[in-house]
């Protein structure tokens, strides 16, 4: 027996057996002897294993898969849905779908091109009850012109005043080129349209001059007007860097950068040379004009004192159809790169055009019913009615453009 005890632990110093080998039926043991083995060749030599947190992204995507996939959106999806920065290349049905499934009414765009459809809607409306009577007087009914036919006419004048309103709020804050400006420089007196993006040197704009960060800039006294959809690029002026910034949305209406009653600095300065902002102050007057007539054609006005008819009612009329022709001209103007050279493929152009044609008809209601024939009254009548068609495609139009920054 102890010859047997004496050739084993010889057979055990010859194979040199480690304690993992002679414990591996023993769990506990195996860890220890792993983790002193890990002592010895040095943790940090190793490299570590990745987490890849795989259930959490699966959540994620499930989540995401859900939220794309639902299909009854919630009310603040539909009234306060994402703007997006550059238009969606979405087709004409998916956008004809959001115009009438999303209202976004922080959106100042939106709420101009929503204003006047329903307001030419209105006036459509009541271009029928004015001219069907005149071709087939059968279909006249006992409250049409006590009721329906004023009742339209206010009701249309009104969304009208909200519209021009709302597009003088737009032009007010829409810009085309906005800068960041360094060192106290005055943003008010220096010509945007002589700025242009260059780098004379022929080196690229990062390697120009490094932008600024935002501590810094504050502590310069950097003024910073922020915008929506802007491409920012590096200019020199007197030595110093600057940013020019493009834009074309509005900021949305609670937003801090959104104006609502601007200085007469700035509008004699930054606003003065602005196409679109003197087309929505010109029109939001047209609109207020235009509501004289209509509160002076109401019956009972003007019914004992007809003598007053051309004066507070007719000529309220026509002016403001001549305040929207000159608003809608601008809008043209302003959609053109050369003022010589229509673009009708322009989406803002097509808006002007339409515009131009129902203020047209407007103003043609407003002034020929003062000849006296009755041939010029039918022909007022019915420009009146194509001016309010005109006017109605112009606005689905501008919601269109509007629809392409939604998802």
């Amino acid at each position: 027996m102890f010859s047997k005890m004496l050739n084993f632990r010889s057979w055990k110093k010859r194979h040199k057996y480690t304690e993992l080998e002679m414990n591996e039926h023993d769990p506990s043991r195996i860890r220890s002897s792993f983790d002193e083995s890990l002592g010895r060749i040095g943790a940090s030599s190793l490299p570590e294993w990745p987490n890849f947190p795989f259930e959490e992204e699966l959540k994620d995507q499930q989540n995401d898969q859900q939220s794309t996939t639902s299909v009854t959106p919630t009310p603040k999806s539909r009234f306060y849905p994402t703007r997006s920065s550059v238009k969606h290349s979405s087709s004409f049905f998916k956008r004809l779908r959001r115009m009438w499934t999303l209202f976004p009414i922080r959106d100042i765009s939106w709420v101009v091109g929503f204003s006047f459809t329903i307001g030419s809607t209105a006036f459509v409306v009541n271009g029928f009850f004015l001219l069907l009577p005149l071709i087939d007087p059968e279909t006249k009914f006992s409250t049409e012109t006590p009721y329906a036919t004023p009742a339209s006419s206010v009701l249309g004048t009104l969304i009208f005043l909200i519209g021009g309103y709302a597009g003088y709020l737009e032009g007010l804050n829409f810009r085309e080129k906005e800068m960041v400006l360094t060192n106290g420089l005055d943003l008010e007196n220096i010509e945007i349209p002589d700025i242009r993006t260059k780098v004379d040197d022929g080196t690229s704009p990062q390697e120009s001059e490094p932008r600024l960060d935002s501590d810094s800039a504050q502590s310069d006294g950097t003024v910073q007007l922020r915008s929506l959809r802007t491409s920012t690029s590096t200019i020199h002026t007197d030595g110093q860097v600057n940013e020019l910034q493009e834009a074309s949305l509005a900021p949305l209406l609670g937003d801090s950068a959104f104006i609502y009653l601007p200085t007469v600095h700035q509008i004699c300065t930054r606003y003065a040379h602005s196409l679109y902002f003197h087309a929505g102050w010109v029109q939001f007057l047209g609109t207020i004009v235009f509501s004289l007539a209509t509160l002076t054609s109401l019956p009972g006005v003007l019914t004992s004192s007809p003598s007053l008819i051309p004066v507070l009612n007719l000529l309220p009329a026509t002016l403001g159809g001549l305040l929207f022709i000159i608003a809608s001209v601008l809008q043209i103007l302003h959609a053109q790169d050369k003022w010589w050279i229509p673009q009708p493929v322009k989406g803002g152009w097509q808006v002007g055009f339409w515009n131009a044609i129902g203020s047209l008809g407007f103003t043609l209601a407003g002034a020929l019913p003062v000849l006296g024939t009755e041939t010029a009254t039918y022909v007022g009548t019915l420009a009146d009615f194509w001016g309010s068609w005109a006017f109605l495609i112009g606005s689905v139009v501008q919601l269109y453009i509007v629809m392409g920054y939604y998802a």
